[in-house]
């Protein structure tokens, strides 16, 4: 698993040198003032470059699988399982509380920090909860009528989940929509 992670930052990292950059000192420069563009790959150990952008990650096929319906009583959700990938995505919402989730399954140790969800049309970055108690899991609890959640309900091929240097890539289905709506009150 943990290749595998390795494997897909590296190809997407070499993706990311085909497209130009400023140089450092063009930053500064005034505007139509000459400067040189220069190739060059982000700093894979800068913080907040860890991850490919959302451009290159998306140009890759999703994850094959299937999202099912899961919950009980007031929590309802969908759940993404693929045969290729041995991590779950789930989404959902506590329709009594209002409050939606994703809870990705990870097999590396979670961390606080940041989930970002990268579409073809935006990307959303959520603060996420790591608990790592019988599974390694990160936690995105929102209210239901978060406006960031709109990213996953418009009808797309595909979507991304990154977070501390993993990404995956699943396909989009009409049922994330309506769980989330469930909570939008």
């Amino acid at each position: 698993m943990i290749i595998r992670n390795l494997m897909l930052v590296s190809v997407l990292t070499l993706g990311a040198c085909t497209q130009p950059a400023a140089p450092e000192d063009a930053r500064d420069t005034a505007p139509g003032a000459a400067s040189t563009d220069q190739a060059t790959a982000p700093d894979p150990d800068s913080p907040g470059n860890e991850l490919p952008v959302a451009a290159d990650l998306l140009a890759g096929a999703p994850l094959s699988g299937r999202w099912e319906d899961v919950g009980e009583g007031a929590t309802v959700g969908v759940l993404f399982t693929s045969p290729d990938y041995a991590d779950t995505l789930a989404i959902g919402c506590n329709t009594g509380s209002g409050e939606a989730y994703i809870n990705w399954t990870i097999q590396n140790p979670a961390e606080d920090g940041e989930v970002r969800i990268y579409t073809e049309a935006k990307t959303e970055i959520f603060a996420a909860t790591g608990t790592n108690a019988g599974a390694a899991i990160r936690t995105i609890d929102v209210t239901g009528s978060d406006p960031r959640l709109a990213v996953l309900k418009t009808t797309q091929a595909k979507f991304g989940v990154q977070a501390s240097g993993e990404a995956i890539v699943v396909p989009w289905d009409p049922s994330i929509a309506r769980v989330l709506n469930e909570c939008a009150g």
